[in-house]
């Protein structure tokens, strides 16, 4: 379904309705709004440093921003930095307040959870900015695919300890989503 630049996926309005189901505590609309604001953050620097973001795409393993032209190194580095660091910046807002700690949470886990240097988040796109200027190119996609395969495979070993000492099957998912990506980005680099 398209609004104008804006394009939500058959699966993102499917995860959407699955979690709307599953949600008891309305934990949802407040997990929403702190992925929008992550998202603004990426947008906003895009915009800033002179870029323009030619479509947003929401599908159900996140969203998509395609930019009108090519941003360098850093750019591209800083505006992949700029949604955690929303999120940071509103759990920390939120917490001192003393007000909201569950919409503080919620921004705490997502923005840090975007840090990781997994090549599919923006931790892993920031490092790769980070290693191309330094090393090179070549040398930052082989530091980013070892990480990138070190690191799920750590979520991914948590996930079962998790699960095996009576845990749920949250942690499970998400190593397992990660790997998916992880291949699936290998895939299309060959």
């Amino acid at each position: 379904m398209k609004f104008g630049n804006w394009e939500a996926t058959g699966g993102f309005f499917l995860l959407m309705a699955w979690l709307n189901y599953l949600d008891r505590q309305m934990i949802l609309p407040l997990a929403l709004a702190a992925c929008m604001l992550h998202e603004l953050g990426h947008y906003w620097a895009i915009r800033a440093m002179g870029g323009s973001v030619k479509q947003i795409r929401l599908t159900a393993v996140g969203a998509e921003m395609i930019v009108s032209h090519s941003l360098n190194y850093w750019q591209e580095g800083i505006a992949a930095l700029a949604g955690p660091a929303v999120n940071l910046l509103l759990a920390r807002f939120f917490c001192c307040l003393g007000q909201e700690t569950l919409f503080s949470g919620l921004n705490l886990v997502l923005g840090c959870f975007n840090l990781l240097p997994i090549r599919c988040l923006d931790g892993g796109r920031a490092l790769h900015c980070a290693l191309c200027l330094v090393v090179g190119p070549n040398a930052a996609e082989q530091v980013g695919k070892w990480l990138s395969r070190g690191f799920s495979s750590l979520i991914l070993a948590g996930g079962i300890l998790l699960l095996r000492g009576g845990g749920n099957v949250t942690l499970l998912c998400v190593a397992l989503w990660l790997l998916i990506l992880e291949v699936s980005h290998e895939k299309a680099e060959k």
